[in-house]
């Protein structure tokens, strides 16, 4: 079996219980099913590389209303959450001697996001992926911490074979909190125990291995890689 290789690969029928490859993500032993109950997918640089773009994007905000946008700001905004994000906006337009109300400056982002969006294109191999899951039955969520129309796109088109999402609309903490992760096992009917988690941000690895998800990092783990032993 095509996904056996896969689970084989990252660990989950080595060590099923273990919450996703190495030691720091071990938790205790318990019934965990040969096969996930459910899988759960981050979205930006998990399944659509769209990380580049968030950063280019919400630099070209920041310019436009006197700020300075650096490096340490692109790295502190990847997988954070819609306040976090807008916060570190925030100030660097103040570093620029700027002030200015950081949702305005978000909603500007998200419109050129939605805008990218329309056009994104799933990461190599992870199209595979989803349909193997789906083939299989497993059922499929997207975990992001992306809010509004941005999702709405992805998920009418790239991402039409989640069958669940949690987004950055619903009300609970975001990354590295455990809730956003929990919340989508709920919804699907589901022990996030059992559940595959697939992410790329420090945030969100975070939150899938505090959650107990079998967490795989797609840093370690490219999903063109995996989807070869389909």
């Amino acid at each position: 079996m095509a996904l056996e290789d896969v689970y084989r690969k990252i660990g989950f029928l080595a060590n099923p219980a273990g919450g996703g490859a190495g030691a720091e993500n071990a938790i205790a032993v318990s019934a965990v099913p040969a096969v996930p109950a459910a899988v759960l997918w981050d979205m930006d640089g998990t399944l659509v590389d769209s990380e580049e773009e968030w950063a280019r994007v919400s630099g070209n905000v920041v310019r436009a209303h006197g700020g300075t946008w650096t490096d340490e700001d692109i790295v502190a905004i990847r997988g954070a959450d819609t306040i976090a994000h807008g916060r570190r906006m925030m100030d660097a337009v103040r570093r620029g001697g700027g002030e200015v109300d950081p949702w305005k400056m978000f909603a500007e982002v998200l419109r050129a996001m939605a805008d990218h969006m329309a056009d994104a294109q799933l990461i190599d191999g992870a199209g595979a992926l989803l349909d193997a899951f789906s083939e299989a039955g497993i059922p499929q969520a997207l975990v992001t911490a992306t809010p509004g129309r941005p999702v709405e796109i992805f998920l009418a088109g790239p991402g039409s074979r989640l069958e669940a999402a949690v987004t950055g609309d619903d009300d609970v903490p975001g990354k590295p909190n455990p809730a956003p992760y929990l919340l989508g096992a709920e919804r699907l009917g589901v022990a996030i125990e059992n559940c595959l988690a697939f992410e790329d941000s420090g945030p969100g690895l975070a939150a899938a291995r505090s959650a107990g998800a079998f967490t795989v990092d797609v840093g370690e783990f490219p999903l063109v890689e995996l989807a070869a032993l389909l």
